[in-house]
């Protein structure tokens, strides 16, 4: 096993032997969202994206630090409902020259449900969707980060990927405010990055 650590002084979760190493691409993961939308990473090249992921246990947390996470690089989303702070734009890059476009943190929530039967699925499916009419959460029913990336229950699990595509960090929380401080200017440094 190696294991992947985030400066941050955070717990790591060890990751299996074949994980994608620092720096290698993000791996194809067999992840859909709550309306069988399939994740794509392509979508999100020249973007900061961060996969907030963990067990049911964990689903407070992961939403409360993702919401954190949105409205640090989007301060416009601040106590807006879920559907329109989505919609809040980045803020922009400092010292960047005016009309330059600034490349996003995108938080991307993935619900680690296990190996169950496609009834049980469907019956998650709906109720995310419920939950979460506005917002895409990845459903992982393959056990997928968890193979790939570790997996430490209960806390938030993150995997962080820069704007090339590429797996930079792979951290597990819980996250005190100086963890989360210092996360963000690790994103910060990551939107900064040339492609």
């Amino acid at each position: 096993m190696r294991r992947f650590v985030l400066a941050l002084g955070l717990c790591v979760a060890a990751v299996a032997a074949d994980a994608p190493p620092p720096g290698g691409p993000l791996p194809a993961l067999p992840l859909a969202d709550q309306f069988d939308r399939p994740f794509d990473p392509a979508a999100h090249r020249g973007h900061v994206v961060v996969l907030i992921y963990g067990d049911r246990a964990s689903s407070d947390a992961n939403k409360a630090l993702g919401g954190w996470l949105h409205v640090a690089f989007h301060p416009t989303a601040k106590g807006l409902p879920p559907a329109q702070a989505q919609r809040q734009p980045v803020r922009p890059l400092e010292n960047a020259a005016p009309g330059t476009p600034a490349p996003d943190v995108r938080t991307v929530a993935v619900a680690c449900c296990g190996k169950v039967p496609n009834l049980v699925q469907g019956l998650i499916r709906g109720q995310i969707k419920s939950a979460a009419p506005d917002v895409p959460v990845l459903l992982d029913f393959a056990d997928a980060m968890k193979a790939t990336f570790g997996l430490v229950e209960k806390v938030p699990n993150l995997v962080i990927v820069d704007r090339a595509g590429q797996v930079r960090y792979v951290a597990n929380g819980p996250f005190t405010p100086e963890q989360s401080m210092q996360l963000t200017s690790i994103l910060e440094n990551l939107r900064k990055e040339a492609k």
